[in-house]
């Protein structure tokens, strides 16, 4: 597929996964816009980086996926600056790992709110703007089948990604895929404790991390080969990326 152009929305720009693909689709000159929350001033930075190395458009926009005025915030600027999105990707998602007895409700519900009804508004919203596009959510396999005690919210989370895929396939004349990736090799997952982290790929049957950059070259895969929308897609390496539904 020709990228020239297109515009590529992409939350959660501050996580390594998010800079992988605004790499990807900034190298093939699509117009990508860039969100945060938190990090304004490393997405800034990334949106330099791009913008010097590839000289396309990158635009940065605020996003707080709890609060719906924020999601129309956004899509009434994309709406007005651009009149459409091509490709949507659902990265940013939280994620707060504790022991089930520990886990408040205000916890669990602040990882529902962002990942679950966070995707839903931006499909929502930007469904409206997009014609034979696609909307890519970012979900785990930690929503199939391994995930553990510690993170029972966003495991909850990512199977409610799952099913909302699907559904939302079933409305959208739009190409809806979720993304499960298992372990990848991002800052966070290298700052965790080295053993925990070693039991994980075990426990999971993972032999190595996957790098950020595959999951560039699942979505590329996905749109040259047609993907069916409402697909699940199980990404365990590079080598290993199949539909389970």
């Amino acid at each position: 597929m020709n990228y020239q152009n297109k515009v590529v929305l992409i939350t959660g720009a501050s996580s390594d996964i998010a800079k992988e693909m605004a790499h990807f689709f900034s190298k093939k000159k699509a117009i990508v816009i860039l969100t945060y929350y938190h990090s304004k001033e490393k997405v800034i930075e990334l949106q330099k980086e791009l913008v010097n190395e590839y000289h396309n458009i990158v635009d940065v926009h605020s996003l707080n996926l709890c609060k719906e005025d924020s999601v129309i915030s956004l899509y009434n600027y994309v709406n007005k600056k651009y009149h459409y999105v091509d490709i949507l990707i659902n990265n940013a998602a939280l994620s707060l790992d504790n022991a089930i007895p520990d886990k408040t409700k205000e916890e669990f519900m602040n990882v529902l709110k962002t990942n679950v009804v966070g995707t839903f508004l931006m499909m929502k919203y930007f469904d409206n703007i997009m014609s034979n596009g696609y909307i890519f959510n970012m979900s785990s396999t930690d929503g199939i089948d391994t995930g553990n005690v510690y993170s029972i919210d966003y495991n909850a989370s990512k199977a409610a990604i799952n099913n909302m895929t699907k559904t939302f396939a079933l409305y959208s004349k739009n190409i809806i895929i979720s993304l499960c990736p298992n372990w990848i090799n991002t800052e966070s997952t290298r700052k965790m404790d080295k053993e925990y982290l070693e039991c994980e790929l075990k426990r999971v049957h993972q032999k190595e991390l996957i790098k950020p950059s595959v999951l560039s070259k699942v979505i590329d895969k996905c749109i040259k080969e047609n993907m069916a929308t409402g697909s699940i897609i199980r990404i365990e390496g590079e080598k290993d990326v199949r539909r389970v539904d």
